[in-house]
């Protein structure tokens, strides 16, 4: 017998919907089950779904639903799956694995030594963390504050990543899970979902936990207007080597001026996100606890990191009027070939009071700007209130490089501004920030003068050739 696909183990058939029951289906429910117990079957059986001949479906989400599990191929074939639900909020997808705890010692963590688990010794595994002593005490504002997360691919006990910061301090207090995993990909790809209009609760479409290795690509997720909002159209918790590859969001549940995410990440090594196109009232994506990101040719209205995160990297893509948000975010965050239409390139989330030390690069990126967005990074507000923790204590700028970029006056405006700031109270010296090099850079549409920010701070020196140079005609 023969799959389609080779995963080095005993070829099978895989199963079809129309073996149970969906071609006799007379209901939208009774459609759902068919797909959910086609999944369910195929999973104990270790085989796929085949979606051959099955190119619409109305489903409508039961109320004794429970989410569609996926195998580890799941090619839908560019199913059409119209969703409606007046019954609970729900996921409809969802790939996970059960973990088990250990116990690793804080030395061991950032040694990348986790041998001493027995479990860990052979093969590979993702191993997770958690520091149960608050990175934020309290996010200003809210009734919560941050807690750090880290995620580690470790082959015959040694780790393969270093986690974002290290856990061998005081402070630390670590929870330690993981699960096997191997090399095979597991794909979900060629789908389009279609969230009814009628729909009273959020179906959520993909639900992925605990896995190495994982595309999603060629999805489409459309929602209408909606009173609706909160949305994680697509999440993703602990994982490594994650591919989103051609997604398309059309709306989300979400308003203005209360949040709902087309793309939800929680701890995250290597994501890659290529050809993402989306539209949204809230920024598109809601992320935390990310190591290592990269963004290539998608138009979106914002890339956000909320808290702790590494070395994030943006090539080829197009930002629309809003801001990409930034917290507690070290290594280097840089742009490539971008294009800011009306668009704050960088936004420190002052809520978090996490300023963090890294750096910020352009090269060849294309700034269209006006006289209300004519900064590249928003700081907002540098005040004294200190976090309890050592590593998000002292506030710190980014040292920023622009290289042969092009800044374009929408409307006109006379200054561009490194930094802005709605307001200074802290009396410290800002650390890190030492450089900020511009080289090649072209103003089209009037004149400039280059400033390092709008309101005075305390800095150190600052290696600036270009600071209060007119640049442009």
């Amino acid at each position: 017998m023969a799959t389609t696909f080779a995963r080095g183990q005993e070829q099978k058939f895989p199963l079809s919907p129309c073996s149970f029951g969906l071609g006799e289906a007379q209901t939208d429910i009774e459609r759902f089950y068919a797909l959910y117990n086609t999944h369910v079957a195929a999973l104990e059986q270790g085989v796929d779904v085949d979606y051959d001949g099955v190119d619409k479906l109305d489903i409508e989400i039961p109320a004794d639903a429970k989410p569609i599990p996926l195998t580890s191929y799941n090619i839908f074939q560019n199913l059409v799956l119209n969703v409606r639900n007046t019954s609970k909020t729900f996921y409809l997808f969802r790939m996970t694995q059960p973990t088990d705890s250990a116990f690793v010692s804080k030395e061991n963590i950032d040694k990348g030594e986790f041998g001493s688990v027995k479990a860990l010794r052979t093969g590979k595994h993702l191993v997770i963390l958690r520091d149960d002593s608050l990175w934020v005490d309290r996010r200003q504002g809210y009734k919560y504050g941050h807690t750090r997360k880290d995620i580690v691919l470790v082959e015959n006990g040694i780790g393969l990543n270093k986690t974002i910061m290290p856990y061998n301090t005081p402070e630390t207090k670590p929870v330690v899970r993981h699960c096997p995993v191997d090399d095979y990909v597991k794909v979900i790809s060629g789908i389009t979902i279609n969230r009814t209009q009628d729909s009273k609760y959020k179906t959520y479409c993909f639900d992925i936990q605990n896995q190495y290795n994982v595309e999603l690509c060629d999805v489409v997720i459309n929602t209408p207007e909606s009173e609706l909002t909160a949305d994680n159209a697509i999440r993703i918790t602990d994982c490594a080597n994650v591919l989103l590859d051609h997604i398309k969001i059309n709306g989300t549940y979400s308003r203005t001026d209360y949040y709902g995410y087309g793309i939800l990440m929680d701890n995250v090594w290597d994501s890659k996100i290529e050809y993402l196109k989306s539209r949204s009232n809230w920024g598109i994506f809601g992320t935390n606890n990310i190591n290592k990101a990269t963004l290539d040719n998608c138009e979106i209205n914002r890339y956000d990191i909320h808290c702790y995160g590494r070395d994030v990297t943006i090539r080829n893509c197009i930002f629309n009027n809003l801001y990409n948000q930034f917290s507690s975010l070290y290594g280097l965050l840089s742009f490539e070939r971008c294009i800011f239409n009306n668009h704050v390139p960088v936004l420190i989330e002052s809520t978090y009071n996490a300023y963090t030390p890294f750096d910020l690069e352009f090269k060849n990126c294309i700034f269209n700007i006006n006289n209300r967005c004519n900064y590249l990074v928003d700081a907002r507000t540098l005040s004294d209130t200190r976090n309890s923790r050592p590593e998000v204590a002292q506030k710190n700028l980014p040292n920023i490089t622009l290289s042969k970029c092009t800044v374009n006056m929408i409307e006109q405006t006379n200054r561009l501004y490194m930094f802005h700031l709605t307001n200074v109270t802290y009396k410290e010296t800002v650390g890190y920030l030492k450089k900020i090099q511009i080289d090649e850079l072209k103003v089209n549409g009037g004149k400039l003068t280059v400033k390092v920010g709008n309101k005075d701070f305390k800095h150190n020196k600052i290696d600036f050739p270009l600071y209060n140079q007119v640049l442009g005609m």
